[in-house]
C-alpha cells in the first residue's frame, strides 16, 4: 500500500494505491485519520487502489466516522469497478459518497459548503 497526502484547494486528499488489506490497513488507517481536520474536507482517493479487504472496508468506516464526529466532510473518488462491488455489497455506500474522480469530489465539497 502506496499512500500520498497531499492539500488541494484547502482539502486533504490522501490517495491509496494497492492492495488495501492486512498489510496495508493500518498505514492507510493512520493516514486517514490524521488527515481530518475538524470541519476540514478529506478526500479519499481510490483510483489506484486495486483491492480491498474486509479490513480495508474496515479502515474506510473508520475514518467516515471519525470525519463525521469531526465536522469534516469525507468523500470517496475514483473507486475502481471491482472494489465497488465489494462496497455495494456490504451496503458500505450508503457511509460515504462516491464521485467519479478527484476533481468531482472536489467540486462536490466546494458546493456543500464545506469549509477547509
Amino acid at each position: 500500500m502506496n499512500i500520498d497526502k497531499t492539500a488541494v484547494d484547502g482539502a486533504a486528499v490522501v490517495a491509496l494505491a494497492g492492495r488495501l488489506d492486512n498489510a496495508g490497513s493500518q498505514v492507510a488507517r493512520e493516514a486517514l485519520i490524521t488527515a481530518i481536520e475538524p470541519g476540514g474536507r478529506l478526500v479519499i482517493d481510490m483510483t489506484a487502489c486495486d483491492y480491498v479487504a474486509s479490513s480495508g472496508l474496515r479502515v474506510l468506516l473508520i475514518a467516515a466516522k471519525q470525519a463525521a464526529m469531526a465536522g469534516c466532510k469525507a468523500v470517496l473518488c475514483g473507486v475502481q469497478p471491482a472494489v465497488w462491488d465489494v462496497i455495494v455489497m456490504t451496503g458500505f455506500e450508503d457511509v460515504l459518497e462516491a464521485f467519479g474522480d478527484r476533481t468531482q469530489a472536489l467540486a462536490a465539497l466546494t458546493a456543500t459548503g464545506a469549509t477547509p
